[in-house]
């Protein structure tokens, strides 16, 4: 429960005492699953070697102990840091592989888990029209199953899509819906990342105090639940906005906070980028005196 109100550090905490005590009257199965959720908060936390590591010793513990469902969820989870890390091919090959497996078992909503993550690569590979062609279809496989969570991912997926498209008023539709459905499972991350997107939206239309307290409502959620790499991804969009309007003093900090958040995770790429945008405001200030 804690894990799924996204409250990260209690349900750490939690799971990793429950885990001692499940090995020490030797339920290896209660023991596996306790590090699965452990691995999948890791996930959630974008710490994704840390994570990659508990899932794959994981899935070798249930394939041990001959429980093929167990293994496959945390394939799945594994193709999604794969997807997270921009590993495209071997992310796809895992999520198709996995994909499988669940129909194997009969898990349909596993399947369509897999299947929904299909469509996220294609659409971070621009392959916009399969991406959506696929996300459709999910989230109606999703709906006749009656999973809103899995539907509402597909809405903010599409939604996604439809704001690189440059679509921005169908996208900010889709994803102030995918939204409200977040809200009313109690998906505070989804709801959150939903809201950082509109801000984007918000953003590339010019409505600059709007896109501003959007983002910064997300980066306080974010902040809350302990997403480190989402909650530096909104700082850093808000450096955009406020330079944009020319308060560059006020974004020089931001973008200060946004780089030390991508250290903190060991996104070297981020924080250069963020280094960068620092350099060019010190630029800026020097010509300007």
């Amino acid at each position: 429960m804690l894990r799924m109100q996204d409250k990260y550090p209690e349900a750490s905490d939690t799971l990793t005492e429950t885990r001692r005590q499940f090995l020490e009257i030797g339920d290896v199965l209660g023991a596996a699953r306790c590090s699965q959720r452990l691995g999948d908060i890791l996930r959630m936390q974008a710490k994704y070697p840390e994570a990659s590591h508990t899932l794959t010793e994981t899935r070798r513990q249930f394939l041990e102990i001959g429980d093929v469902h167990g293994a496959a969820q945390c394939s799945q989870r594994l193709g999604d840091i794969l997807c997270m890390q921009a590993k495209y091919p071997e992310a796809s090959y895992t999520l198709t592989e996995t994909r499988k497996q669940f129909l194997e078992i009969g898990d349909v909503r596993g399947a369509a888990q897999c299947s929904r993550s299909l469509g996220n690569i294609l659409r971070m590979q621009a392959k916009y029209p399969e991406a959506s062609h696929t996300l459709t279809e999910i989230r109606r496989q999703f709906l006749e199953i009656g999973d809103v969570l899995g539907a509402a991912q597909c809405s903010q997926h599409l939604g996604d899509i439809l704001y690189t498209q440059a679509k921005y008023i169908e996208a900010s539709d889709t994803l102030t819906e995918a939204r409200r459905q977040f809200l009313e499972i109690g998906d505070v991350l989804g709801a959150a990342q939903c809201s950082r997107s509109l801000g984007d939206i918000l953003y590339m239309q010019h409505k600059y105090i709007e896109a501003t307290d959007t983002l910064t409502e997300a980066h306080r959620q974010f902040l809350d639940i302990g997403d480190v790499l989402s909650t530096a991804e909104c700082s850093e969009r808000l450096g955009y906005v406020l330079c944009t309007q020319g308060k560059c003093a006020e974004a020089f900090d931001t973008w200060t906070e946004a780089r030390c958040q991508f250290l903190e995770i060991d996104d070297v790429v981020e924080a250069a980028a963020c280094s960068q945008k620092l350099d060019d405001v010190r630029t800026q200030a020097s010509q300007s005196n």
